[in-house]
């Protein structure tokens, strides 16, 4: 089975705007524990070039689980998400083991290509940080420029939103996935575009707090990339939600029943 990408309908960015914010009031502490979750993984967990993509894999599942818990089950959105995760944990698990394959042979190729280029240059173009800049606390600079590779890796590469969500609906194919996201991306070059965008603001702020830093800056930065990643992620769970399945609303809002319900119910059957 291969899910065919199609255009999506316009006015896409305010009905998905609206759509996002309705998924957030849905279940907010959930959303606000999948940023905090991103926060945490990009401050404290190292994560060379190789193993970058296998955490942004699992942090994007994770980000469509509870998108899709929100969506289909906003009355249980915590147990339903933990549902989904356990339905896709292997696939997710199979993707991130292939990406980090790739990535290690491209990652070699690529650090062999920088030696060189180094070794005849002589780093001339190496821009150094402030001095400031290296006098921030580790986890809040480290963790920024990690939350830049996530947000770049997961949400602005083209495909990549895609072939988690493929990846979520019919399992680990990584190539055909990633065909199949490219494409779509081809198809709606307006929507690549803007996530596009999202990856050069992105890299103008780190050089801003790179050659003028500040602490109060910096937690901005650090906690505002957090709920971009929940924001862009959105819209892009939305995106291919529309683009491959044809569902343009989200479904309709889930009510927990309560103890006065279930004796009505008893007591009507």
């Amino acid at each position: 089975m291969i899910l065919a990408p199609k255009t999506v309908s316009p006015g896409w960015i305010r009905r998905w705007t609206r759509q996002s914010v309705d998924l957030f009031l849905r279940a907010p502490d959930l959303a606000l524990g999948v940023m905090a979750i991103f926060a945490l993984v990009n401050a404290f967990v190292p994560q060379p070039f190789s193993l970058g993509m296998p955490l942004t894999v699992f942090c994007v599942g994770l980000l469509f689980a509870s998108l899709r818990a929100a969506d289909q089950d906003s009355a249980h959105a915590l147990s339903a998400t933990f549902h989904f995760l356990r339905q896709t944990i292997g696939d997710l698990a199979r993707l991130a083991r292939d990406v980090f394959v790739v990535l290690l042979i491209f990652g070699f190729t690529l650090g062999v290509l920088f030696a060189l280029y180094h070794l005849v240059t002589h780093g001339a173009g190496t821009v150094k940080p402030s001095p400031a800049f290296l006098g921030l606390p580790d986890w809040l600079r480290n963790g920024f420029a990690r939350e830049n590779g996530m947000l770049t890796l997961g949400i602005s590469t083209p495909g990549a939103l895609p072939l988690v969500f493929l990846t979520m609906s019919l399992g680990n194919q990584l190539m055909l996935h990633y065909y199949t996201g490219f494409r779509a991306c081809v198809l709606n070059w307006r929507v690549t575009y803007s996530f596009a965008g999202i990856l050069l603001v992105v890299n103008f702020l780190s050089d801003v707090l790179t050659h003028d830093p500040s602490q109060p800056l910096a937690y901005a930065l650090f906690f505002g990339t957090a709920a971009a990643f929940w924001w862009f992620g959105a819209w892009g769970y939305l995106w291919c939600r529309e683009m491959f399945e044809g569902i343009e609303e989200n479904a309709r809002k889930t009510v927990k029943a309560t103890v006065g319900q279930g004796r009505a119910a008893g007591a009507g059957a």
